[in-house]
């Protein structure tokens, strides 16, 4: 982080204020926050002028800016820095004495301390801050928190990223899959390249997609049932793989099978297709709407929070991958004491998913475990780290947590949150940056 104090009145700034009235001018950066400050204010006071302010303070999601006006001329004014989370709650706050000149120029050091009762951490939090002004314009440093600048990473974007997607998959083969509704295909972006690969184009309305671990099959579904399969190494050609009895809402692969989930039957229709032939070898019907399917190989389950459902849950639902059947489904026990809210993403170890309400349950029994108390859009593991995004005043937060949910850093990126991978020892963001636009950041972990 960085701020600059200034008594603005020479160097080429116009003077405020009568006499020895100046003005005490700051900036601050985000970039090292890990507390998700949403709003700041300032005070400076002395013996002999009392206490002016607090003054609110402009944050902008990347930065803190403002000035003080009016601010006698004089030795020994303490000015103050607060910042505040979204729920009001201090979470930095510094102070630092400056003497102000008429018609000079002051910069000053300013140490922001982190509050640990009301954003808790592995560290002190200290923010070391500190700025030069030569022309009355800031120069920021940009010290951070966590002791290094925010990696800005290898930023892709462009034309070929304006559309819109409604959901995303990262394969093994270091290929993102992307759904496009709008034009009935999957956009298929190669990180190693950093290049768009052929589209996979649909043969009518795409109601569903799922994509093999390894990426090297892809599955598109239509409205009337139809299921077709993309070789990916056969370009943007697609074969028919198989028909459903109604529209598949959501499907995942699961092992050898697809598993797939249909509005026929009673309720919502769970079935396996056999990969290798396309056979509907098992179904189940009395299930719920399904969002978010989740497979986890660790033990052949997959994992789901219901929709259209109230209150909802949590389920688990096993597959017997030698007799291509479907088990009995599991639930929670809670039935709507939590806030269940998606995405719903595994642990590396599979003992445990989160979802975005911050909220861990037990893969063995969906029993409650823990809670890292943050929501959030997305998240992705590398190492025994934790990274999460969400959005803060138009622009993207990503914090890294540890293994006991202390948050370590913080930085911010253009746009809103949108998805976040590991991928081969990197980050990579997605970011929305416009109208139906986006783009994808590689960063260092």
């Amino acid at each position: 982080m960085c701020v600059l104090l200034s008594a603005c009145g020479g160097n080429g700034l116009p003077p405020v204020g009568e006499g020895g009235s100046e003005s005490i001018r700051m900036e601050i950066s985000l970039a090292g926050d890990v507390c998700g400050v949403v709003t700041a204010q300032a005070t400076v006071q002395a013996d002999d002028i009392g206490v002016i302010g607090p003054v609110p303070l402009d944050v902008t999601g990347t930065s803190i800016q403002g000035r003080i006006n009016s601010v006698p001329a004089g030795v020994s004014r303490t000015v103050s820095v607060f910042a505040f989370n979204a729920l009001g709650l201090e979470v930095y706050a510094g102070s630092v004495k400056v003497d102000v000149a008429a018609g000079q120029v002051t910069a000053a050091r300013l140490a922001l301390r982190r509050n640990t009762t009301n954003c808790p951490g592995s560290t002190t939090g200290a923010i070391d801050i500190i700025g030069v002004l030569e022309s009355g314009e800031p120069q920021p440093d940009a010290g951070t928190d966590a002791g290094t600048d925010p990696d800005g990473g290898i930023v892709l974007g462009g034309a070929d990223f304006n559309f819109s997607f409604q959901e995303a998959t990262l394969a093994d083969n270091g290929v993102i899959h992307f759904m496009d509704t709008d034009s009935d295909r999957i956009r298929r972006l190669d990180l190693e390249a950093r290049a768009f690969l052929p589209a996979l184009v649909g043969t009518g309305d795409v109601t569903a997609m799922a994509v093999s671990p390894d990426g090297t099959a892809s599955y598109v579904a239509y409205t009337g049932g139809r299921i077709d399969i993309f070789d990916s190494q056969a370009g943007g050609s697609g074969r028919f793989f198989a028909a459903a009895p109604a529209y598949v809402s959501e499907m995942v692969v699961a092992g050898n099978y697809l598993f797939t989930v249909d509005g026929s039957g009673a309720w919502s229709t769970q079935a396996l297709y056999q990969r290798s032939t396309g056979a509907r070898v098992h179904a189940v019907d009395w299930r719920f709407s399904a969002g978010n399917l989740t497979f986890s190989p660790l033990d052949n389950s997959v994992y789901y929070v219901d929709v259209g459902v109230s209150p909802s849950d949590v389920h688990r639902v096993p597959v017997d991958m030698t007799a291509g059947r479907i088990g009995n489904e599991l639930e929670s026990p809670y039935h709507g004491s939590y806030n269940l809210s998606s995405p719903l993403r595994l642990l590396p170890d599979g003992s445990a998913f989160i979802l975005g309400s911050g909220l861990l349950f037990n893969t063995s029994d969906l029993t409650y475990r823990s809670s890292i108390g943050l929501q959030f859009v997305d998240v992705a593991f590398h190492g025994d780290r934790m990274y999460i995004i969400d959005t803060v005043g138009g622009t993207t937060q990503l914090r890294v947590l540890n293994s006991r949910f202390d948050i370590l850093s913080a930085a911010y990126y253009p746009g809103t949150a949108l998805r976040i991978f590991s991928h081969g020892g990197k980050i990579v963001l997605l970011t929305s940056v416009g109208s139906g636009g986006f783009e994808v950041r590689i960063l260092n972990p």
